[in-house]
């Protein structure tokens, strides 16, 4: 076909230069040909095909720790590749796909896949692992109406990290869900309804999200033939983003999660390890946790649209996170259903010296019992959102040739209060005030700070 197309299109060049009427009427019958031609492989492809982008970062990070008992430690020279292949295709309206490959990691190593917990599903596409390309989003999304409630459901490996507000800083499109929560990756399901046609209120929508974390079963060709058998609970996700108001200035979004079988380890199963009677420690199931979260973001402050104002945005996020034991169990260290809470607020300007960047600002605090989803946090150090103490952020995002080639410097400082944050949902994920014995002994992390600069190609 291309070969027809190139002779058609070089006859038709050649017949230009010495047209006669009837060389004009046969050039028409050839470029008619070609329209028909080109026609048919629209069609044999109804009209579409895959649609591609490329996201590529370099970045440089200085990490220093320091613990209780005064210790420091540091690599003052991480630099990392970070790639996402992104594609698109709608082959008929209201049917969609949406698939991004991944690929991050150090300068000059290959994590194996089996180190540590780089390899967990949560977060696979969001640290430093091996030089091969891995699925970070692959789902379908059909769209529809039932009257005048428009609705999508979608299947598939959700794009759960990287949610508003966090996207900010983030420089992207803000996914869901609200990151303040939940920002890790999931396979699932969402179903979505928006209601504004009916009760007349701007962005009024409901969306029941579903996931799984965490599958337990057997492999394929198992020796006692229950190939896939089930060996424990799966980590299972439930949740509903319910936006009450959003007229794209200002938005006021709430969420409401449930993760249930959630595992980490008790303090035996720690000291028989550390002690090396065991060679290694197994996952054992603890009990649920809860959230809620509110979040209001406003994209231009007032109504004057071109002025300061105008071009910045405040938000302001709460959240509640609750535990859930199962019976004879800790989680986090008590028996007892606990509470924690965590607020998140920020605002990004325009700098007004260079046509295109922004400057932003970030604060978050988390008490003792806060606990949230945030393993996937594009935060080389640690996540700052799960943090049991306070997290302050700067960053500076500059454009260099539009919106294809950006720069941006970063700096993350996370203080804690209290040790285990981001630990797991057994006894590793006690509570301890970070001044005390306890936390002397395990030479608990007091603080961390990350400072990031990056080059980023998007096109």
């Amino acid at each position: 076909m291309k070969k027809s197309l190139l002779l058609s299109a070089a006859a038709a060049a050649t017949l230009a230069f010495s047209a006669t009427d009837a060389d004009v009427a046969a050039l028409q019958k050839q470029i008619d040909a070609l329209k028909s031609q080109v026609s048919d492989i629209k069609s044999n492809t109804n009209g579409d095909n895959v649609k591609f982008s490329i996201d590529n970062r370099v970045s440089y990070d200085m990490i220093n720790y320091e613990d209780v008992n005064g210790n420091e430690y540091d690599n003052n020279g991480l630099l990392m590749n970070r790639f996402w292949l992104n594609m698109a295709a709608a082959p008929m309206d209201g049917l969609s796909f949406i698939g991004t490959l991944a690929y991050q990691k150090a300068f000059g190593a290959t994590t194996p896949a089996d180190r540590g917990f780089s390899s967990f599903d949560w977060v696979v596409n969001e640290n430093s692992t091996d030089n091969t390309l891995k699925v970070k989003v692959a789902y379908f999304i059909y769209m529809g109406d039932m009257g005048n409630v428009h609705y999508t459901a979608s299947f598939g490996r959700r794009p759960s990290t990287g949610g508003l507000p966090v996207h900010l800083r983030n420089n992207e499109s803000a996914q869901s869900p609200l990151s303040h929560m939940v920002d890790v990756e999931f396979d699932g399901a969402s179903f979505n309804f928006n209601f504004e046609d009916i009760v007349n209120i701007p962005g009024f929508a409901a969306k029941l999200c579903l996931g799984r974390g965490m599958t337990y079963a057997k492999t394929r060709f198992s020796m006692d033939g229950l190939d896939y058998e089930e060996t424990q609970n799966a980590i299972d996700m439930a949740g509903v983003i319910f936006t009450p108001y959003d007229n794209k200035q200002y938005r006021l979004i709430t969420q409401f999660v449930k993760g249930m079988n959630l595992i980490g380890y008790t303090n035996a199963d720690m000291m028989a390890y550390q002690a090396g009677t065991v060679s290694s420690i197994g996952f054992n199931t603890f009990g649920d946790i809860t959230g809620m979260t509110m979040t209001f973001m406003a994209d231009g402050i007032g109504d004057d649209f071109e002025g300061f104002l105008a071009d910045s945005k405040f938000f302001l996020s709460v959240s509640q996170s609750s535990t859930d034991p199962e019976t004879g169990k800790s989680m986090l260290g008590s028996a007892d259903k606990e509470t924690g809470t965590s607020v998140y607020t920020g605002i990004q300007i325009p700098c007004l010296l260079v046509d295109g960047a922004r400057i932003g600002l970030e604060y978050n605090q988390g008490s003792k019992y806060w606990r949230n989803f945030t393993y996937g946090e594009d935060t080389m150090a640690a996540s700052k959102l799960a943090a049991r103490g306070s997290a302050y952020e700067f960053y500076y995002t500059l454009p260099l040739l539009g919106e294809v080639l950006t720069a941006q410097l970063r700096h993350t400082q996370i203080n804690y209060d209290y040790t285990g944050s981001q630990r797991f949902f057994g006894d590793d994920g006690t509570p301890h005030e970070i001044d005390s014995a306890m936390a002397k002994m395990q030479n608990a992390v007091e603080s961390v700070s990350d400072t990031r600069l990056y080059i980023r190609y998007k096109y």
